[in-house]
């Protein structure tokens, strides 16, 4: 099994890469974020897109407002990966705030 960091950042979001598929068929991307609200009790999320295509969301709910939170790592697979040149992007859910203070990476395990 390999890994690769596809996406290593911080900063407001939207954000987008592109990357060099080293495989082709099956794959998993592990995608971990931080973020914040201004709304306390509410569901934040950072979604994952492939190739303008959404594949998944890591969240976490705030119980607080203006505090930055870690979302959960969340593994997010899709069925058929081309060996090809790709692009992700990364950008955030209703309510969710991001900016100078916030990282973000993907990684691609393969």
């Amino acid at each position: 099994m390999g890994a690769l960091v596809v996406f290593d950042g911080a900063g407001a979001l939207p954000q987008s890469a592109k990357f060099q598929s080293p495989l082709e068929g099956p794959a998993t991307f592990v995608l971990t974020a931080t973020a914040w609200t201004q709304t306390a009790g509410t569901l934040i999320g950072v979604s994952l897109s492939l190739d303008g295509n959404y594949i998944g969301t890591a969240m976490c709910y705030a119980n607080q407002s203006a505090s930055h939170m870690a979302m959960r790592s969340t593994f997010i697979s899709v069925e058929y990966l081309s060996y090809d040149t790709h692009l992700i992007e990364l950008s955030n859910t209703s309510g969710t705030i991001t900016d100078v203070n916030d990282y973000f990476q993907v990684t691609l395990l393969y």
